[in-house]
């Protein structure tokens, strides 16, 4: 062995050691760090997924459905307000090919009768309430609700108009400073250091560069919010490759890359806190880890799934999408075969959709079943015994099949 790999060697192990030893502790490197607030249903836009994006009737059934946090985003009118839209032009929006920044706040328009949701092609918004939302009515009608404002243009003007209301309204450690540009970000926490910060594109892709690196269990972090998003759900926006095949590689590499169970559980020891964006027409579980990040949290659209399963029991969600599916008391018998491997057999499920029914020879004989779905992403679960036409199969109907394959466990199995 060469002198070098004599040294290098032991070093390079000794190194490894360290890293893994601090991520999994990183309360020994860092003090803790207790969150003012745990959100765990995010209304992104203000709602979208059932109202019209950023106007109030949005944000009051967001809050009625139980939201914690307000997603938004923010633009400044000519006359200095600060309204609440996602877009600086108004077209998508009302029509209008005018920006935001050239019309005064009592100018604009009102949205369209209906908005397609993003994220989600097919899917449209309606709502009674078309008017657009200053910020300042949001603080005032909702003073003690969590809300992250997204900067988008560097509109110093903007940024401080922002850091004044959250001032002005007492509200400045529960209103979440987020942009994209890291030049952005340097100035929204000059103009308000009280506001919890979270990632740019930039820190995000050099947090996750750090990881892999063994670094970051050694590095300060001064956001307390990681914001991302779903890579398999919003890859047609972006992954705009024009072959699918690459779009699907490209959104597969990314959520590997990180959604990872370690990298998420070192960040929550940190005190940061992990929103992952699901962007489907409904929102997020209220308990919201992903699959492979049980400290995450999802953010979407407002209203969930339509049933939630209380938190105080261990219980299954969908593989796909997080939405609840059963709890763990409901499981009859783990010794079942699916199309795609083991499937589990439960008393009752929610949250699934059935297809029609049909008879099919199964391994214990000729049933008649009827494919089950799930509701908020429609992958295809499994099947729910209809009718079982020999008397011993007689226990399974009105049961239903998930494939383990689809399914995780989350919630208390710690």
């Amino acid at each position: 062995m060469s002198p070098l790999l004599f040294y290098a060697l032991p070093a390079l192990g000794s190194y490894i050691v360290l890293s893994i030893f601090f991520l999994r502790r990183p309360r020994l490197l860092h003090a803790p760090c207790t969150p003012a607030f745990c959100p765990r249903l995010v209304a992104h836009r203000g709602g979208s997924g059932e109202r019209l994006e950023n106007t109030m009737e949005a944000v009051e059934n967001s809050v009625a459905q139980g939201a914690q946090l307000l997603e938004l985003d923010c633009q400044l009118t000519r006359d200095g307000v600060v309204v609440v839209s996602h877009d600086k032009n108004l077209s998508r929006q009302s029509g209008l090919n005018r920006d935001v920044g050239s019309l005064d706040f009592e100018e604009l328009p009102l949205y369209k009768e209906e908005l397609e949701v993003y994220f989600s092609p097919g899917h449209f918004a309606h709502g009674s309430d078309r008017h657009m939302l200053r910020l300042e009515d949001l603080f005032q009608r909702f003073p003690q609700l969590p809300m992250t404002v997204e900067v988008k243009a560097d509109n110093e003007e903007l940024i401080h108009k922002i850091a004044g209301l959250a001032r002005r309204f007492d509200r400045s450690k529960i209103t979440i400073w987020a942009s994209e540009k890291s030049s952005v970000m340097k100035k929204c926490r000059a103009a308000n250091p009280e506001m919890p910060l979270s990632f740019t594109i930039c820190r995000s892709v050099w947090m996750v560069l750090l990881f892999y690196l063994g670094l970051l269990p050694f590095v300060c972090i001064p956001e307390k919010f990681f914001l991302c998003f779903l890579p398999t759900i919003i890859n047609r926006t972006y992954f705009p490759f024009s072959c699918s095949g690459l779009n699907r590689l490209a959104a597969a590499v990314t959520k590997w890359a990180i959604m990872r169970k370690s990298l998420i559980q070192h960040l929550e020891g940190r005190g940061v806190q992990a929103l992952g964006s699901l962007c489907s027409p409904w929102a997020a579980p209220r308990v919201g880890p992903l699959p492979l990040a049980p400290a995450m949290v999802r953010i979407s659209k407002p209203k969930t799934f339509q049933a939630y399963l209380d938190d105080c029991h261990r219980r299954y969600s969908c593989a796909h999408c997080r939405a609840h599916l059963a709890n763990h008391d409901d499981l009859i018998s783990k010794s079942f075969q699916g199309s795609q491997g083991r499937a589990y057999l439960f008393n009752s499920v929610v949250n699934v959709g059935c297809g029609p029914a049909e008879e099919r020879v199964l391994l214990t004989g000729l049933h008649a079943v009827a494919d089950i779905h799930c509701e908020n992403c429609k992958t295809t679960l499994g099947w729910k015994y209809e009718q079982a036409f020999e008397s011993s199969q007689k226990y399974k109907e009105g049961k239903y099949i998930i494939e383990l394959n689809h399914m995780i466990k989350d919630n208390g199995w710690d």
